[in-house]
C-alpha cells in the first residue's frame, strides 16, 4: 500500500521538476530549522523540499544496475548509499531515491539526468514522488512512542529495524514509513500524499502534544 499520487501523465513529460509543486499547504506554518540536530532532541521535520526521485515499472532495477547503484534485495527494505542517497524498494520494480533530509539534492539531480539520458529499452518511468508526496521525519528518544499513537502497525524499534520500511496506514492516511535513524537517534521517514500534508501536520501536532515530550516542529529546506 502506497500513498495515492496526484501525478501527471508521463506523455510529453520533459523530466523537469516544478519547484512550485512542492509548496504544500504547511510551508507557511513551520519555521526553518537552523543548526545541527541533537540525538536527544524530539523533532518533527517537514522535509518535503528535499529531493527525491521515484521510478516504477519494467526496467527500473536494470537502470539502477546500469547507474552502478545498489538496490535492496527485498521489497519493503531500504539502504543508504555511500553518497548519502537512500534507496527504498517499494515493489519488485519500484524504488524511491531520496537525498538526506535537508540536502541540496545535487546528487539526485545527477541521477535523474542519468536516467533521462539512459538508452536502455526499458528503464522504468517517473512516478512523480517528488511532486506527489509530502515527507516528514520524526526523530528522537520519544519518536517510537509518537509512532505508536499515529499508527496501529507495529513500528516499534525492535520490529521495524533500521533499513526496514512498511507500506501501511499512519496519520489516518496511506503511508510509507521507513526507518533510517537520522541524527544519531531512532528516526522514521513518513511519505504521504502531498494533498494531505496540512491534515497530517494537524494530527502530528495534536498527538505530539499528548506525549508531553517537547517535540519541536520545523521545516528542513535544501541547503545551498
Amino acid at each position: 500500500m502506497v500513498p495515492v499520487s496526484h501525478s501527471r501523465t508521463s506523455i510529453g513529460y520533459s523530466g523537469h521538476v516544478d519547484p512550485s509543486l512542492r509548496r504544500n499547504a504547511i510551508a507557511h506554518r513551520l519555521s526553518r530549522k537552523d543548526g545541527p540536530v541533537g540525538a536527544q532532541e524530539n523533532v518533527v521535520f517537514d522535509c518535503t523540499q528535499t529531493g527525491r526521485f521515484g521510478l516504477r515499472g519494467p526496467g527500473t532495477l536494470a537502470w539502477l544496475e546500469e547507474a552502478g547503484l545498489s538496490a535492496p534485495e527485498a521489497v519493503n527494505t531500504a539502504l543508504t548509499l555511500a553518497c548519502g542517497t537512500s534507496v527504498l524498494r517499494l515493489g519488485q520494480q519500484e524504488v524511491l531515491l531520496a537525498a538526506p533530509p535537508g540536502d541540496s539534492g545535487a546528487r539526485l539531480r545527477e541521477l535523474r539526468k542519468a536516467w533521462q539520458d539512459s538508452a536502455l529499452p526499458a528503464k522504468g518511468y517517473d512516478a512523480y514522488r517528488d511532486e506527489g508526496w509530502a515527507w516528514f521525519v520524526i526523530s528522537g528518544p520519544t519518536a517510537p512512542a509518537l509512532m505508536r499513537r499515529i499508527s496501529m502497525a507495529d513500528l516499534r524499534p525492535e520490529s521495524l529495524k533500521p533499513g526496514d520500511l512498511a507500506q501501511t496506514r499512519a496519520l489516518h492516511l496511506d503511508a510509507v514509513v521507513a526507518r533510517f535513524d537520522h541524527f544519531g537517534a531512532v528516526s522514521y521517514d513518513i511519505f504521504i500524499d502531498i494533498a494531505s500534508a496540512a491534515f497530517a501536520l494537524d494530527v502530528l501536532t495534536e498527538t505530539a502534544a499528548g506525549t508531553n515530550s517537547g517535540f519541536q516542529f520545523a521545516a528542513l529546506h535544501a541547503t545551498e
